[in-house]
């Protein structure tokens, strides 16, 4: 509840009719809606705001609002949109892109965008030395992937060239419907070449040019405080290209990283917007403020990753144990009201035309779980070494940890510690494979199978389970290739059987988006990914 000034009146009764004039604090909430200052909770604080090294979907959040690609988002269903290019033209074959930069685009110090800043960023993420992630974003362009593996030193074999400032180029390996709605993330995000080369090597990993007064950027807000463990501001950039149509002025994004704290800010009027609802408090919104609560199908498969390069899980018949004893219709039912499914497959509902309905869809096995372990050699669980369930501290984490935790001591008579981790303790043992057995997840960037499967290449950089498969990978990539519909959604079938026979991960449930939002938030909606761009949004009470 907000406190109250001191009042000075001696009668309640007078107090209470001058409230106002006793005076009472105004909230963030109130406070935003007057100044168009958005307070939104992004949880567990960025390592960066470099686009080409992000690692969780929540931090996109901020770069929505700092970087502009080539397209950006429809608010309402994510289609692609002009963004730092205002048209293009799609050659006959699919194979080549032509777009064009709108003559008055600007970086936010006021150099103009130019076509080479694309090039310039497209060498930067492909580059060897920086490590990025993403870098397999790109195996669709021409040259890319040779390149970003170092089979080939020169860029100029890549498919990414700039006519001239104002116009570039992007040539295929291959026609690739969804690279309209992929040049609007992150991987495709242009970064400043000056700022960049400023601090060090243009492929210089965390080299500081992302920090308050240094960061140029071509979004719709400009970096202007980070309070490490508190916040980060961005302010409106009235040089942004579409400066007039932008009506917030500023966006708190807070790193509360644990659930009830965030609900009691919510609650206490310091947010806008949460990015959980803890499951404890989802029952009391819905029937006592249901207009708070937003909940929405999420293209989001929540799994945990085995280190299949380390001792006890390098053995398969391990990890189909570990998967069989799972119960996960027990696990959804324990999060009541959150609306998530059981996860049989990996890849999740939402891609028209896909479905896996394969012999490899997972099920629940008590038996033939502990009879896989006794083949691996440890009968009743007797002499399995210790493993602890790793996860980042976060009280829904742990809640599923602790019930996978029981499962297993049930069903394979293991008992497994809990290894809870800070945010960014969790993310590099996860990226160093320095884990045996981690809580994960992946959210993909476009409603196609391919941004699901792609990532378990051998190479991949978001593969942290040291899992590689030739089969695997080459109906993948046979996949991409294929031009007739249904015959490559077959072989993503295809692929989909061997990922979920070899199970380098246990897919868990299918994810929803749930956030608390006040009814002061205007132009924001759900949508199957959970992108929201910044440029249509707006404080009103209603």
């Amino acid at each position: 509840m907000p406190r109250l000034k001191p009042c000075l009146l001696t009668s309640t009764t007078a107090c209470f009719l001058l409230l106002t004039a006793c005076g009472r604090h105004e909230t963030a909430v109130e406070a935003g809606n007057r100044a168009q200052v958005l307070h939104q909770n992004i949880g567990a604080e960025p390592q960066d705001l470099d686009p080409h090294l992000m690692q969780t979907n929540q931090h996109f959040n901020v770069l929505l609002a700092l970087y502009e690609g080539l397209t950006s988002y429809d608010p309402h269903d994510l289609h692609p949109v002009p963004g730092a290019a205002d048209r293009w033209e799609v050659s006959a074959d699919g194979l080549s892109y032509t777009f064009h930069l709108r003559a008055g685009g600007q970086w936010s110090n006021g150099d103009p965008v130019t076509a080479q800043d694309f090039v310039f960023s497209a060498r930067r993420i492909l580059s060897p030395g920086l490590g990025s992630p993403y870098s397999f974003y790109y195996d669709i362009v021409r040259g890319a992937q040779d390149f970003s593996t170092g089979k080939v030193k020169d860029f100029a074999t890549v498919g990414i060239r700039a006519v001239d400032d104002r116009t570039l180029r992007i040539e295929l390996r291959q026609p690739a419907p969804y690279l309209l709605f992929l040049l609007g993330g992150f991987a495709f995000m242009p970064v400043h070449r000056a700022t960049v080369e400023r601090h060090g090597a243009f492929d210089a990993p965390y080299s500081g040019w992302t920090k308050p007064g240094e960061l140029v950027g071509n979004g719709p807000f400009v970096l202007s405080d980070w309070k490490p463990g508190q916040e980060i501001i961005v302010q409106r950039n009235p040089r942004y290209w579409d400066a007039a149509r932008v009506r917030l002025q500023a966006i708190h994004f807070h790193l509360i990283d644990n659930l009830d704290t965030e609900e009691r800010a919510f609650r206490t009027g310091q947010l806008h917007l949460t990015e959980y609802v803890p499951a404890g408090k989802l029952k009391t919104y819905h029937d006592t403020q249901p207009g708070l609560l937003q909940i929405a199908p999420f293209f989001h498969t929540y799994f945990y990753g085995f280190n299949t390069e380390k001792p006890p899980f390098n053995d398969v018949r391990v990890r189909r144990a570990f998967s069989l004893a799972l119960d996960r219709e027990r696990l959804v039912a324990s999060q009541t009201g959150l609306g998530l499914q059981p996860a049989f497959t990996y890849v999740p509902p939402g891609v028209d035309g896909y479905s896996y309905d394969g012999n490899a869809r997972l099920r629940f096995d008590p038996a033939e779980a502990r009879r896989l372990l006794a083949e691996a050699g440890y009968p009743e669980g007797r002499g399995f070494p210790a493993v602890e369930i790793t996860f980042a501290s976060n009280n829904y984490h742990q809640e599923i940890a602790e019930i996978m935790q029981q499962m297993w001591q049930e069903n394979l008579g293991l008992h497994l510690n809990l290894a809870i981790k800070e945010g960014r303790v969790y993310q590099e043992e996860r990226v160093h494979r320095q884990y045996l057995l981690a809580r994960a997840g992946w959210v993909g960037d476009y409603l196609d199978p391919h941004a699901f499967l792609s990532v378990y290449f051998a190479d991949g950089g978001q593969n942290n389970t040291g899992f590689a498969n030739p089969a695997y990978e080459q109906l993948v990539r046979r996949a991409l290739d294929e031009r007739d519909h249904a015959r490559r959604l077959a072989l993503y079938r295809d692929a989909e059987t061997i990922l979920l026979s070899d199970l380098p991960i246990i897919p868990l449930f299918f994810e929803t988006s749930r956030h608390l939002v006040q009814p002061s938030v205007q132009g924001r909606y759900p949508n199957l990914l959970d992108y929201h761009p910044y440029q249509g949004m707006w404080l009103e009470n209603k």
